[in-house]
Order: structure tokens, then sequence, then C-alpha cells
């Protein structure tokens, strides 16, 4: 799992066996906003849900 720029930039991962792509757009753009927290809880809940989501389904 990764933010948008991670996964164009480090496409390899050594040691893993199976690569999932789960972007997410970094919040970090709002850093020093008044969105700022909003837009951070905003990505965990989605990275958390998605991640239910996939461990679902490879279990």
């Amino acid at each position: 799992m990764t933010c948008d720029h991670a996964d164009e930039n480090c496409p390899f991962i050594p040691g893993t066996e199976q690569r999932i792509s789960v972007n997410y757009i970094d919040p970090k753009e709002f850093d020093g906003t008044e969105q700022e927290a909003a837009k951070y809880d905003e990505r965990s809940s989605q990275i958390a849900s998605e991640m239910f989501y996939i461990f679902f389904k490879i279990n």
C-alpha cells in the first residue's frame, strides 16, 4: 500500500510474494491548512477499509 507517488516511483519491493497496489492520494498537500486533520482522518479511514477488504479476500 503506497501513496500514488511511491507507487509510481518504487515499483519493486524486494522479498515480496505479491504486490497489491492500493493507491491513495497523499494528504500531505493539506499540511498547515484548516483541512489538515480532516484529510488525514479521511485517508486513514480509506486505508483501513481497503486493508480490511484485502485481508478478507486473501484469507
